[in-house]
């Protein structure tokens, strides 16, 4: 039977309507537990709240760990580092701060930007430094990574609390998004602490903080998220 047939048959069926009192209780069962939503608070307030917490982690960090690779680098080469990072920084958190928001613009076009701006930063790195020879590959490297990731995990956990006030409708998306900024904190702090300025060293165990969260984050949001809708 086809679409129309089955809108022929019903509408050539005469129903009667139902009673007013029940009428009055579905209506009742509908609009009973219906409450007033609290509106998100504008988008320069979360991105502001955003951009506030990656620097104040950075600041903190970089107090903590030391600023030797700031002073390891020329200004031609902090200019070509930080540059694409701030920029794949800025619009990750627009990309997050629509995501928040249903029915938000721009939401993977500022994500791809975002992630743009990130393999610009890592072409660069591949063309800026040179290849050395470091016997204490692994030792150093861990080292670094166990650096980075002390500090771009509580970047996401604060990141997470944030988030949790929006109303994202993609969580996959949103998941990868927040870890690869919490990641690009981590990626920033090594930037400025670590002096060992070997292509290997940095693209091996720098930029893996940043993809390591990034998937970190997108397995966390669809792990919760399929429990959360198995649970609806």
């Amino acid at each position: 039977m086809t679409d129309r047939e089955i809108d022929q048959a019903l509408g050539a069926r005469h129903v009667a309507p139902p009673p007013a009192d029940r009428v009055k209780q579905i209506e009742s069962a509908i609009v009973g537990n219906l409450k007033p939503v609290r509106p998100l608070p504008p988008d320069r307030f979360y991105f502001t709240a955003f951009a506030g917490i990656f620097i104040a982690v950075c600041v903190v960090g970089c107090d903590i760990v030391g600023q030797n690779g700031w002073h390891a680098l020329t200004s031609f080469q902090k200019i070509c580092i930080f540059a694409p990072l701030a920029v794949s920084i800025a619009f990750a958190i627009v990309s997050i701060v629509r995501q928040m928001t249903p029915a938000a613009t721009h939401v993977r076009s500022t994500a791809w930007i975002a992630v743009s701006s990130f393999l610009l930063l890592l072409l660069t790195m591949v063309v800026l430094f040179r290849p050395m020879q470091e016997r204490a590959f692994l030792h150093n490297g861990l080292a670094c990574f166990r650096t980075g990731m002390a500090y771009a995990i509580p970047a996401s956990f604060i990141f997470a609390l944030l988030l949790l006030r929006g109303a994202g409708l993609s969580p996959l998306l949103t998941g990868a998004t927040a870890g690869g900024l919490a990641g690009l904190v981590g990626l920033g702090i090594l930037e400025i602490h670590c002096p060992n300025l070997n292509v290997y060293h940095i693209v091996v165990w720098h930029v893996s903080v940043t993809l390591v969260c990034a998937l970190g984050g997108l397995i966390f949001s669809s792990v919760t998220f399929r429990r959360w809708t198995s649970n609806q």
